[in-house]
């Protein structure tokens, strides 16, 4: 094609161009995600693996909570993805299933949780020093910004999103649960390789995570 040809081309191109740029940064970045239907009955528990961690959920009766269940995401050591970087730290109901932190059962499973998570071992291990210290800030090494440096480093971190629905719930009149159906969504960034056995599917970031 000779130079004359190409010049309304390569100025058609030139006009185009930042318009093309401005949609390839608009367009938001893929995440993959999975999805689990749980069903359990009171006492029961249930546990899944995603990849290197494992859903959990697990009756409380015995850890001195009436009767309904804590939801965990843990490694193989039992540390849980899910609570260190969901605040408040102390007296939050946000994992468990029933009565507990002055909620009924009844006010606790018509509740959704978006929940942030953890996507690897080395976050955690970086990110648990952080948690200790603002849980703890008396024994930190600078008392005073434990818990800003929690915070400051809990807004950088790069986290998965777990949505927790509840699909159906059976509480008793003394308001320990009998059974609860729930649908979690587990959203992970690209480089997370969920169980193939999931079915995972491409979904969109969210754009911000909570809290």
């Amino acid at each position: 094609m000779s130079e004359e040809a190409l010049s309304p081309l390569i100025g058609v191109f030139l006009l185009l161009a930042p318009k093309l740029l401005l949609y390839e940064q608009r367009t938001p970045p893929q995440c993959v995600a999975a999805t689990l239907t749980v069903s359990v009955k009171a006492g029961d528990d249930f546990r899944r693996q995603i990849d290197d961690l494992t859903f959990k959920v697990q009756a409380t009766k015995d850890k001195g909570f009436c009767w309904g269940w804590m939801f965990s995401l843990e490694d193989a050591a039992g540390h849980d993805f899910i609570y260190p970087v969901n605040p408040p730290l102390r007296f939050n109901p946000s994992q468990l299933l029933g009565c507990g932190y002055g909620q009924t059962s009844r006010e606790s499973l018509r509740i959704s949780r978006d929940l942030r998570f953890l996507v690897n071992e080395s976050d955690y291990q970086r990110f648990d020093p952080l948690l200790k210290n603002a849980l703890w800030p008396a024994d930190a090494p600078n008392p005073d910004r434990a818990a800003d440096e929690y915070l400051t480093a809990l807004d950088k971190l790069s986290t998965g999103l777990l949505r927790l629905k509840i699909l159906h719930f059976d509480v008793a009149p003394d308001d320990a649960v009998r059974s609860v159906g729930l649908k979690v969504e587990f959203i992970v960034p690209s480089d997370f390789h969920l169980d193939p056995m999931l079915k995972p599917y491409s979904s969109s970031c969210p754009a911000k995570s909570p809290p």
